[in-house]
């Protein structure tokens, strides 16, 4: 059995937060982000050098396999299951996004990706 995040008097919902991309550089930050459930999470991605004006944004939870949430480009555009508590956005120049979770629930848990 693989051991996952302990549960008790530090109960939280536990997100990592990678990149992906096609040739351009992507960063992301925070890193990685420990929230308590009903807590709103931030997390931010920016593209360098990048023709696309497009961003992308994943999660691949414990248990599953890598799941799109949505993009924006000149509008935002989500998956059903993600159209409620997830809100995409990006600056005018499109060259950064952020993805914001609210009322973060233990099903949101997971590695969060950024792609252009």
């Amino acid at each position: 059995e693989t051991p996952g995040p302990s549960r008790g008097q530090d109960d939280g919902c536990y997100i990592v937060f990678a990149g992906l991309s096609l040739g351009a550089l992507v960063t992301q930050e925070p890193r990685t982000v420990t929230a308590r459930e009903g807590e709103t999470v931030s997390l931010r991605c920016s593209q360098h050098d990048s023709p696309l004006n497009t961003m992308l944004w994943y999660i691949q939870p414990h248990q599953g396999g890598l799941t799109f949430i949505g993009y924006n480009q000149y509008s935002t555009i989500y998956e059903d299951k993600f159209k409620s508590g997830f809100n995409i956005t990006k600056t005018p120049d499109r060259m950064n996004s952020t993805l914001e979770i609210s009322n973060m629930n233990p099903t949101q848990e997971g590695v969060y990706y950024c792609a252009d």
